[in-house]
């Protein structure tokens, strides 16, 4: 079959079998109702595919940002603390090995006390016997109201122990020093202070306590006094528990008396015994005073 055309208004014969061929290649090029059913509902998937795969990872990236920075944060301050652990035991370390050390230093002293101890008792014995010596030549004068010694304390004791003893001393004491007791001024409600007497010599301070021991009682102007060894506290306290047993002894007409220390002298019916503690004198005189 034949077909024919115009062009340029002149007719021309196209072969039949380039018909067939520009036929073919056309139907080529045009697409099939098949092909426009499954190809491009592919590719618009796949193309809106891709776009949502873009926007959720960037909404995810977005949403995960915060998270990220806070565990950033976190690490930070993880390795911060690590470091500060690390210092701590390492200080612990130091610390733990001085505490050894010093527990080696205290069990070295520990096994030392007794005789610190001895060292210390006997340098306080020394020290107390030291003190009470110095005491010996010293005597208490009790009993006169304050002030009455005037501004020359040690020229009025020493008139004051001449009338008193008269004839009992050969001359009026020598005496180093008169003053108070080294307490604050008392008021006028309270007791007076003592007057400490320092005599020159040991032997006439002994004269002058027997005399006072032989005494009941003891006037001067009008005033009631007393006189008493000058002891230490230390040994003031030793010595008061004697007291009761002391008193009772004098109300029997019992002789005693005290020996350095702390010792009682007790003579009784031409026998002398000595008593190193109260207990022992109350004892004696239950037994030698049952009534």
């Amino acid at each position: 079959m034949s077909k024919s055309t115009r062009t340029g208004g002149k007719q021309s014969q196209v072969h039949p079998d380039r018909a067939c061929q520009e036929s073919s290649k056309m139907a080529d090029k045009e697409p099939t109702s098949s092909q426009l059913t499954t190809e491009f509902p592919v590719k618009e998937l796949e193309k809106f595919r891709k776009d949502m795969t873009g926007k959720f990872v960037a909404l995810l990236n977005s949403s995960l940002e915060p998270i990220r920075s806070s565990i950033e944060s976190f690490g930070a301050t993880l390795t911060a603390q690590a470091a500060t652990i690390n210092e701590i035991q390492a200080g612990l370390s130091e610390h733990s090995d001085r505490i050894t050390q010093l527990e080696h230093e205290v069990k070295a002293l520990q096994s030392k006390p007794t005789s610190t101890e001895k060292e210390i008792t006997a340098l306080k014995a020394n020290v107390e016997d030291l003190i009470s010596r110095s005491k010996r030549q010293n005597v208490r004068l009790v009993g006169l109201p304050e002030d009455t010694e005037g501004k020359n304390a040690r020229e009025y004791v020493t008139n004051l122990l001449s009338e008193l003893l008269g004839d009992y001393l050969a001359e009026p004491p020598e005496l180093d020093r008169v003053h108070r007791s080294l307490r604050p001024k008392p008021r006028a409600d309270e007791p007076p202070r003592p007057l400490i007497i320092r005599f020159h010599q040991y032997v006439i301070k002994e004269t002058v306590m027997r005399w006072s021991k032989s005494q009941k009682d003891i006037s001067y102007k009008g005033h009631k006094i007393k006189m008493y060894e000058d002891f230490s506290i230390e040994l003031a306290r030793k010595r008061a528990p004697f007291n009761k047993i002391k008193s009772l002894l004098y109300k029997q007409g019992v002789r005693f008396g005290m020996l350095y220390p702390a010792r009682l002298r007790v003579s009784c019916n031409g026998v002398e015994r000595i008593f190193d503690s109260p207990e022992a004198a109350e004892s004696f005189y239950q037994k030698s005073f049952p009534n």
